[in-house]
């Protein structure tokens, strides 16, 4: 039986509400998210920041668990390529999320991007 550690997520959220409030272009705002998201060691994590979102900014879209999840993997494949995620950050989401999806290569990336 699975049972669900009480978590303080109270860190997190103070982060979340900054990136919020600094009024971020879509993509920096994605990408800040996945920071976040990813600084977090909890399973539920993503789960965590989306039930947040959603409840906190009900105007706000796209802060589906699964979107939360990429947008931490969007982090977690560019965060040591500072060159890959200048570019990646010029076009739009939903084209980032084919990339990451396609479990590309990096150069197979750098490909794309250009």
């Amino acid at each position: 039986m699975n049972v669900k550690k009480p978590t303080d997520y109270t860190t997190m959220f103070a982060a979340l509400d900054a990136l919020m409030a600094a009024g971020l272009p879509q993509m920096e705002l994605y990408c800040g998210i996945g920071r976040v998201v990813n600084g977090r060691t909890e399973k539920g994590a993503a789960v965590a920041a989306a039930a947040y979102l959603n409840d906190t900014y009900p105007n706000a879209s796209g802060f589906s668990p699964r979107n939360l999840r990429r947008m931490r993997e969007f982090y977690r494949t560019y965060e040591s390529t500072p060159e890959l995620l200048t570019q990646a950050m010029t076009i739009g989401w939903t084209q980032n999320v084919v990339i990451l999806e396609a479990n590309l290569t990096i150069q197979a990336r750098v490909e794309c991007l250009q």
